[in-house]
């Protein structure tokens, strides 16, 4: 049976063959239009196919903002790759909701894959294959986040599989088990960590070697970088945290992971907020300086690499490590004194607990690392000081309070609302009086808004139809204020309530 192009089997499901046609014989693409259409139509079966985003890549690549037409070898091999998978018209099994799934994933800075499969007597076989190509944004996290990037993006593409039941996840990175158990995870880990806590799962670790498919499916066809090893995140729980994670080694630049592991020692800097807090005055020499620059591992890392986005790092003639930025030489301070170079740049009493540009100013007049300007905007903006004191005052929102509105007819509130385009009688405004008890509304369309008027209003349409009130709402208008107004409800012997001036919503009701 097909259905929506695909063929419902007894053994699974398949891509139809009137759409495998047409794929196949799709030309080859002229422009990026084409591109396009190409694209969408195999993507239609991209669930079928293992790897589909990386390997596409040539192609997608192509209808990217500002991307200048080519057509080669990449994106031919492409094409065919796709024509050719597709032909083989490859199955997917059904769900079986009383069994256990499996989540296999992986993560390279190429994309992110997954497999959803189960095993139902036959070995583990495919429900659906799941692949993306990351953004230049995503490709700069270190492995250890992309591996876990890939969980949460798999585990919220599937929910409708996997919420509520339980299910495997195979990885070949430690790592998720580290960001299960920490016990503060700072920023999006944070975020990942509390998604992940809605779902019922174990985690099982499979090594790369082993876990070919998922790992195929997040490598396209750029070859790696050189390796180097993954010093963020030991360099964040080290130096800030005082964790042990695994290590591990990754192909990432140098830039990238300085970049890292400045962001998550910005995440985290609230732990030395605490720890410095109660120190008086720390003054640290150039010999304490170069000590701990030699422990540091971005330090190194920034002296072997030799340049930072284009800005040389070297040895000066006392031993200490700097960078030449636009104001002249810093030296590159480690991140062990970070949080004391804040303190007594924008925390201490002289200080002055300034804004984050001037606090900047300040601190690059003797000091540089990487992401700077960031690391100085996240501390001021977690001051409970600045927080307190240069907030702007809170609008004080009284408790509401119920009416006593008494029985019916014992309470009324009147309004006029105009002016209003002219009826034909030559009417422009309304004037309207509303009974508290049972929202009743009374309305009359006048020529004019006068004191006359209102006191004829609620003679001839209130109290020689209803009765007379206890007490009548009326706000600060000229009209409600007058002599005769004011006679007619002498002469009724009602109560005349004024709500505050500048709040309507005391007097909603009318």
């Amino acid at each position: 049976m097909e259905y929506l192009g695909h063929d419902l089997t007894p053994d699974g499901i398949q891509p139809t063959d009137r759409l495998i046609k047409a794929i196949l014989d799709f030309p080859r693409p002229e422009d990026d239009m084409q591109v396009r259409r190409f694209v969408a139509l195999a993507g239609y079966y991209r669930r079928f196919v293992p790897d589909f985003g990386a390997k596409m890549s040539p192609l997608t690549s192509l209808l990217r903002k500002g991307t200048e037409w080519t057509w080669g070898a990449p994106q031919e091999e492409a094409s065919a790759w796709a024509k050719a998978w597709l032909s083989q018209k490859p199955v997917l099994i059904y769900p079986d909701y009383r069994l256990l799934f499996k989540l296999t994933t992986d993560a390279s800075k190429t994309g992110l894959g997954a497999v959803l499969s189960q095993d139902q007597g036959h070995g583990d076989q495919p429900i659906a294959y799941a692949s993306k190509v990351n953004s230049p944004t995503v490709s700069k996290y270190g492995i250890s986040e992309l591996e876990r990037l890939a969980v949460v993006w798999t585990i919220r593409l599937f929910r409708p599989h996997l919420y509520g039941r339980g299910f495997t996840i195979v990885t070949d990175h430690i790592a998720l088990k580290w960001l299960m158990t920490t016990k503060e995870p700072a920023g999006r880990l944070h975020r990942w960590s509390l998604t992940l806590q809605e779902y019922g799962f174990e985690i099982q670790y499979r090594p790369g070697k082993e876990n070919h498919v998922a790992d195929a499916l997040s490598r396209g066809p750029v070859p790696a970088a050189g390796g180097s090893a993954d010093d963020a995140e030991r360099l964040v729980d080290n130096l800030v945290l005082g964790a042990q994670p695994e290590p591990e080694t990754i192909s990432d630049s140098v830039e990238m992971n300085v970049d890292s592991a400045v962001q998550s020692v910005v995440e985290a800097a609230a732990i030395r907020r605490v720890e410095v807090a109660g120190l008086g005055i720390v003054q640290f020499t150039d010999d304490d300086i170069k000590r701990e620059q030699e422990r540091s591992v971005m330090v190194q890392l920034l002296l072997r690499k030799g340049a930072y986005r284009g800005q040389r790092v070297y040895r000066d003639g006392d031993g200490l490590v700097c960078a030449e930025v636009e104001g002249g030489c810093r030296i590159i301070l480690p991140v062990v004194y970070w949080a004391l170079a804040f303190k007594e740049i924008h925390d201490s009493i002289w200080a002055g607990h300034l804004r984050g540009p001037p606090t900047y100013e300040r601190l690059q007049r003797m000091h540089w690392w990487p992401r700077m300007r960031e690391a100085v905007q996240s501390w001021v903006a977690a001051c409970q000081h600045c927080g307190s004191r240069k907030a702007r005052p809170q609008a004080v929102v009284p408790p509401l309070r119920s009416v006593r509105t008494g029985d019916v007819c014992d309470r009324w509130a009147i309004d006029v609302a105009g002016p209003l385009p002219v009826t034909a009688a030559g009417n422009r405004y309304v004037i309207a009086a509303v009974e508290y008890t049972t929202r009743y509304a009374v309305a009359a369309a006048v020529s004019e808004h006068t004191a006359k008027e209102i006191a004829r209003f609620l003679m001839d349409k209130v109290v020689l139809v209803f009765g007379l009130m206890r007490e009548i709402m009326m706000d600060g208008a000229m009209e409600f204020g007058s002599k005769a107004t004011a006679e007619l409800l002498e002469l009724m012997q009602v109560k005349q309530s004024t709500p505050v001036p500048y709040r309507p919503k005391v007097a909603w009701i009318s």
